[in-house]
C-alpha cells in the first residue's frame, strides 16, 4: 500500500516539475564539450581571434530525459530514505517486509536509472555566450559576443552576434577565414 501512495505521489511530482527545469542535472562535462566545440568553430571560421571567455550555458533537455532524470532521482531518494527509516528504527513493517519493499523499489531504480543512461538524444540543443577579439576589415579587433546554438553532437548550428565593443562604425565587418586569400610562398 505504502508503494502504491509512493508511486502515485511520484507520478503526479513529475508531471508538476519536469518542465521546470529547476533540478540540477549535472551539465559540466557538456559544458567542456560545449566550449571546445565552440572553440574549433571560432578557430575554422575567424581569420584571428583570441582572449575569449564564455558565459551562459545551457542546456535544453528533451522532455523525456527530465522525467527518467527526475523519476531516477526520486526512486534513488525513496530507497536512501527507506535505509534511514530502518537504521533509525522509524520503520513500522517487518524485516520481511523491509526486505520485500527495499528490493523493489531497488530493481525500480536500477531499470530506471538504465533507461536515463540509454536515453540517445537528451537536449535538444545547447547554447552559450561567447565572447572574442576578433580581427576586422578595419584591421582592429572587436570584442565580439556570439550567443551560439549547438545540436546534441556539439555542433555549431547557429551563431548571432549579441554585441560588440570596440567597433569603429557600422561598416566594421568581422574578418574570416574564406575571405582571406593565403600568399604561396
Amino acid at each position: 500500500m505504502k508503494l502504491f501512495f509512493y508511486l502515485l505521489t511520484l507520478g503526479t511530482l513529475t508531471a508538476n516539475t519536469a518542465f521546470s527545469q529547476n533540478f540540477e542535472i549535472d551539465s559540466s562535462e557538456d559544458e567542456e564539450k560545449t566550449k571546445e566545440a565552440v572553440l574549433a568553430w571560432a578557430d575554422s571560421v575567424f581569420y584571428m581571434h583570441k582572449e575569449w571567455k564564455f558565459e551562459n550555458f545551457r542546456p535544453f533537455y528533451t522532455e523525456e530525459y527530465e522525467i527518467a532524470f527526475l523519476r531516477a532521482n526520486a526512486y534513488k531518494d525513496r530507497v536512501e530514505d527507506l535505509e534511514k527509516e530502518k537504521e533509525s528504527g522509524r520503520y513500522k513493517g517487518s524485516d520481511e517486509e523491509y526486505e520485500k519493499e527495499h528490493k523493489e523499489l531497488q530493481e525500480a531504480y536500477l531499470k530506471i536509472k538504465e533507461e536515463l543512461e540509454n536515453i540517445q538524444i537528451r537536449v535538444t540543443h545547447f547554447q552559450i555566450h561567447f565572447w572574442s577579439n576578433i580581427q576586422t576589415t578595419d584591421g582592429i579587433t572587436v570584442y565580439y559576443e556570439h550567443i551560439v546554438k549547438l545540436d546534441h553532437n556539439f555542433n555549431v548550428t547557429e551563431a548571432v552576434i549579441n554585441s560588440a565593443i570596440g567597433k569603429k562604425n557600422e561598416k566594421t565587418e568581422i574578418l574570416y577565414k574564406k575571405d582571406v586569400k593565403e600568399k604561396k610562398k
